[in-house]
């Protein structure tokens, strides 16, 4: 008989500086972005996209740091020790080292945190875009389940920091966050439906970060389709192995649902994402007085042409079907059946995220605390947003929804423990997000601080920035160039052909380091006795 493995714990961590989409940015980059119509591109980030403030990293933050923050709430919301962890896995794609694992650098945090030895834990990275903590889960889950495991728990933390160029349609999506999930036997959580997952992977060019790049490149709209036809995909696979395994069919699959939990790179995605599931989910529902039949009364254009939800468009032609499907879900996405289910079985995984951003491969699982934590809101508590309170979770099956550009999608399920509110009771992420003028712990950022920790990196170029400085002016006002500073000229052109770098330093964090583990320090050093240029070196601020 297979034991019952699902997630024991969980913890979340946000970075408190956070910037304000609809103030100072958005009119600062209103004549960039929107003709310099503020209020367009207010409607724009806040009803279109459906963020309204994005989490920042301070100088002295990474995602290694927000890790280990996120893994010490787990743990001592927990209450275990964390000799008891076995296999410790990160995944994130904004990794802090091309060759260590970020996890590795997390369990040195961790032990200096809590003055322990972890050095039997295992300690991979797992990488492939927003998917990559999925996956770390999947394996965490199958390693104890093949009783490879030689203590309690496992720990599969997802961190990320999303980075954008400035000025572009990809900078108000950004956002840094970590969450953490406890896995083991009997979880007083959520416990994960053994062979009710499913998998589609493509190869894909819709988002991806090249080697020289710090910033990743994005095909908007392309992005989209991708997402929508994996994760599509991956759900009819799923609905396969449920009817399989539990002889639910696909017609009857949305109603053994309670909510669906998708990867949220911005809110309006998950809407989008919900359209496209819930409408091949309705379509088979054929019995008399079923979703159909009212799906069909409010959105006639559904029924058109074959396929879930494709119409037969521009004489059966794949351009045609994609163009019909599109309208149909645009029509969807305002009836009465969508918005009432998308309310009930959605809305409340959204709650967190409009005040954080993309967590990248933490955005499902921040979904997954949302969730939870909507759920505590006491009856006639004022909403967090636009969410009011959820009713009980217990017993209730959730189906996760995750993506990875590139492209990856996987669809798995589990159901809520009977213990789950005393589980994560400690959640106050909806006060802590509040500013401190509000009684929460946010600090928000001005667009001059913004703007200088987003021009944050490790390294630059080794050659005398003072020195071309000055060539530049002179050639700018016509004066001839001393020899000096001629050979200054001929350095720079040496160290674009050839680069050699050198540590570039962070500069003061806008709110010092407290009670957090932060990036202390990165080796400048390279001799015989000792090399250590470019190996972050982290401490634990009390």
């Amino acid at each position: 008989m297979r034991s019952t493995i699902g997630i024991d714990s969980i913890g979340v961590y946000v970075p408190r500086l956070y910037l304000d989409l609809t103030d100072e940015w958005a009119r600062t980059r209103a004549p960039v972005l929107a003709g310099g119509d503020v209020q367009k591109l207010v409607g724009k980030v806040t009803d279109g996209v459906g963020v309204r403030r994005m989490a920042v990293v301070d100088a002295h933050q990474d995602c290694a740091t927000l890790a280990a923050m996120a893994a010490k709430r787990a743990i001592d919301a927990a209450g275990i020790d964390p000799r008891e962890i076995d296999y410790l896995a990160v995944g994130t794609e904004t990794t802090v080292d091309q060759s260590k694992s970020t996890a590795a650098y997390v369990l040195g945090m961790l032990e200096q945190h809590y003055g322990v030895r972890m050095a039997d834990v295992g300690a991979p990275q797992f990488q492939f875009a927003c998917i990559g903590a999925t996956y770390a889960l999947e394996a965490a889950v199958s390693r104890i389940r093949a009783g490879d495991h030689a203590k309690p728990y496992a720990l599969v933390i997802a961190s990320d920091v999303s980075k954008y160029p400035l000025a572009t349609a990809g900078e108000y999506t950004q956002g840094a966050g970590a969450v953490a999930l406890l896995v083991s036997e009997n979880p007083r959580l959520l416990a994960l439906e053994p062979g009710l997952s499913a998998t589609i992977t493509r190869d894909e060019r819709d988002f991806f970060r090249p080697n020289w790049s710090a910033t990743a490149v994005v095909d908007g709209k392309y992005s989209i389709d991708v997402y929508l036809d994996t994760l599509e995909a991956a759900f009819h696979a799923y609905a396969e192995r449920v009817e399989g395994a539990l002889g639910i069919v696909a017609s009857r699959l949305y109603g053994a649902i309670d909510h669906f939990l998708f990867h949220v790179p911005f809110p309006r995605m998950a809407e989008y994402a919900a359209a496209r599931v819930f409408l091949g989910q309705w379509l088979a529902d054929a019995a008399p007085g079923g979703a159909r039949s009212r799906l069909l009364a409010e959105v006639p254009l559904a029924g058109a042409g074959a396929g879930a939800g494709a119409g037969a468009g521009a004489g059966g032609s794949p351009a045609g079907e994609a163009l019909q499907r599109k309208e149909v879900e645009r029509l969807l996405a305002k009836s009465p059946i969508f918005r009432e289910a998308f309310a009930r079985k959605v809305n409340p995984s959204l709650a967190l995220s409009r005040d954080i951003g993309n967590m990248y491969s933490g955005s499902l699982y921040l979904a997954l605390a949302s969730l939870f934590e909507q759920a505590q809101r006491p009856a006639g508590a004022p909403p967090a947003g636009a969410f009011s309170a959820g009713p009980p979770l217990a017993g209730q099956r959730i189906a996760f929804g995750s993506y990875g550009s590139g492209a990856s999608a996987k669809v798995f399920s589990g159901s809520v423990m009977a213990d789950y509110a005393k589980v994560t009771s400690h959640l106050r992420l909806t006060e802590e997000l509040r500013p401190q003028a509000e009684g929460g712990t946010r600090v928000p950022l001005s667009m001059a601080d913004y703007e200088r920790l987003h021009a944050l990196t490790d390294a630059e170029l080794d050659y005398d920035g003072a020195a071309i400085d000055s060539v530049m002016q002179k050639l700018r006002d016509g004066v001839a160039l001393a020899p000096s500073e001629v050979a200054a000229v001929a350095a720079l052109r040496s160290a674009v052909q050839s680069p050699k770098w050198r540590v570039r330093p962070r500069g003061a964090s806008i709110l010092a380091p407290r009670a957090e583990f932060a990036l202390e320090r990165i080796g400048t050093t390279s001799s015989a006795e000792r090399t250590d240029t470019g190996y972050r070196y982290y401490a634990w601020v009390p």
